[in-house]
């Protein structure tokens, strides 16, 4: 039987950007705490420690994966290195979150999946966007029918100026590339919208001179009935939203991946706002691992191993048919 986990201590594995407001998230949710963070130096680890308020800190990945006192390892590293990461936490016998994308291919997925149950630890990837306040509302609008039948939707993401060409996000291999960046934004937040729609894909993209797809756009036909437009951009500022069209209306999010409110305009003249103010993003993903963890669940219920598996390979399977492309 395992024992269930009352205060839970966090392992950081890397000093990324995004590690300040997944900490921030771990401290609003009041049911855990950063024990340690680890870096690829100790100076880089104690800078971060001492920026964070943590106690403990490592010059090395495998320092972190032996710590008995740690819980829980929350892997951000770059996202071609997730697999690997993730197995060495995983073989420690390490609960896990994995930040998006979980891995590049979905071989890599199943074998983490099988990897954690084989040694009873709970593996989820890290998805923020399907837990927010303003996505259940969302999805409710949506269940309700408020602005009729859904035909279209369109989502929008740019973050130019952000990396230069000899940065990771720029070298495929890396995991780098607009598509490994965003994807899984739209297709998961799909996915629990309309309760695992079967997807059709498509799509193109520009490349850069490294290589990568530095803007693409992709369309998921759902259930032969809704399509889905999502465009991706690192070399242009486009307008950070999503747009859901229905026969009596239509429902505008900005930010959708981290929206704090939404508006609905209906094609009668009205108009409907809904405001979730929040400190982090990240506390409601966090506070659903604590849930996982307190029942002793291997998976989430949500962000279940079939839809990261589902959103894997769909990813997977449009950057084959661009390299294809590219060898004609």
């Amino acid at each position: 039987m395992r024992m269930v986990i009352k205060m839970i201590r966090y392992g950081i594995l890397s000093t990324a950007s995004i590690v300040g407001r997944f900490i921030a998230g771990i401290k609003e949710s009041q049911a855990g705490e950063v024990y340690a963070i680890a870096s690829r130096t100790v100076a880089k680890a104690k800078e971060a420690a001492l920026q964070y308020d943590i106690k403990n800190y490592y010059g090395s990945y495998e320092e972190l994966y032996e710590d008995k006192n740690i819980d829980v390892i929350y892997i951000p590293t770059v996202n071609g290195l997730h697999y690997r990461d993730c197995q060495n936490a995983l073989l420690h016998h390490k609960h896990v979150i994995v930040e998006k994308p979980f891995t590049l291919t979905s071989v890599e997925a199943q074998k983490l999946f099988d990897l954690a149950k084989q040694n009873q630890c709970f593996l989820m990837e890290a998805q923020k966007c399907v837990f927010l306040p303003t996505t259940l509302q969302l999805k409710k609008i949506i269940e309700q029918n408020m602005i009729g039948d859904i035909r279209y939707i369109e989502l929008k993401a740019g973050f130019p100026g952000r990396f230069d060409y000899d940065h990771w996000m720029y070298d495929l291999s890396m995991g780098g590339g607009a598509l490994y960046g965003s994807a899984t934004y739209t297709i998961e937040l799909m996915q629990f919208l309309f309760d695992n729609p079967h997807f059709q894909i498509d799509g193109s993209c520009i490349k850069c001179p490294t290589g990568s797809d530095e803007i693409c756009n992709f369309q998921l036909k759902m259930n032969h009935q809704i399509l889905v437009s999502s465009t991706i951009a690192m070399n242009v500022p486009l307008k950070n939203e999503a747009v859901f069209y229905g026969d009596k209306g239509y429902i505008v999010i900005p930010n959708y991946w981290k929206s704090n409110h939404l508006d609905i305009y209906f094609h009668n003249g009205e108009t409907k706002h809904y405001d979730f103010p929040y400190q982090s993003e990240f506390v409601y993903e966090i506070n659903h691992i604590h849930e996982c963890l307190k029942q002793q669940l291997l998976t989430s219920p949500i962000m279940t191993p079939a839809r990261t598996m589902e959103a894997t390979h769909l990813v997977e399977t449009l950057y084959q048919k661009w390299q294809e492309d590219t060898n004609e």
